[in-house]
């Protein structure tokens, strides 16, 4: 009897521990699943934050390529308007060229250039007059016309002697002219002027003390 209260004593022990051991493997258990679930969620936490970054990402990306889409639209917009200016231009150009063209056409065979024909005349003036001392000579008048430059040529034998241009409007009166005097050198002379009366006449005064023989030329060119 007493060894079947052992035995009962001992199962009922051993009863204890089993129950024992099984609360604690669900502890266990339980401080798993808890340690689990605590990864997962920082897991997830992780994985949304990723997600919540390439999302701003993409949102960036999606604008920066409307932005580019606007550009390329206004890019688009310009090459039409660039390309309609252009266009504008060729057909300008063209126009002018048709123009030019006509105006060839019409004036083909129509104008001629040549230049003018020169001629020089020589008026002699004083043919190797002699003048006497004390004596003035004065030259014919010339008519120079709408000529301005004429060249004045001679002899005269005076080393004093000096030659007078005297100018007019209407070959009545006369005026001297004294920046145009001609000195010369005893022998001959030489003077191109310009002149912008229509007439000229030459005078000359011996004060040599003895005659002098004067020649004068004028020419011009027409």
């Amino acid at each position: 009897m007493s060894n079947l209260v052992q035995i009962v004593g001992q199962v009922s022990g051993v009863s204890t521990l089993l129950s024992v051991d099984s609360a604690g493997r669900a502890v266990v258990r339980d401080a798993d699943s808890i340690a689990q679930t605590t990864a997962v969620n920082t897991a997830l936490g992780t994985i949304d934050g990723v997600l919540d970054s390439s999302l701003v990402q993409q949102s960036a990306a999606a604008a920066s390529l409307a932005a580019a889409v606007v550009d390329l639209a206004s890019l688009e917009t310009l090459t039409t308007a660039g390309n309609a200016s252009l266009s504008s231009a060729v057909v300008d150009l063209a126009a002018i060229e048709v123009k030019q063209t006509a105006i060839a056409a019409s004036l083909a065979g129509t104008l001629s250039v040549s230049a003018p024909a020169v001629s020089t005349t020589n008026v002699l003036l004083e043919d190797a007059t002699s003048v006497a001392d004390a004596v003035t000579e004065t030259s014919p008048s010339t008519d120079i016309g709408n000529t301005r430059h004429i060249c004045i040529f001679g002899g005269l034998d005076d080393s004093s002697g000096v030659i007078i241009t005297e100018v007019s409007a209407d070959n009545s009166t006369f005026y001297v002219n004294t920046e145009q005097s001609i000195y010369g050198d005893g022998v001959s002379f030489f003077r191109s002027m310009t002149i912008d009366a229509q007439y000229v006449r030459f005078k000359y005064t011996n004060g040599s003390g003895a005659a002098k023989v004067w020649t004068l030329n004028i020419s011009k060119k027409v």
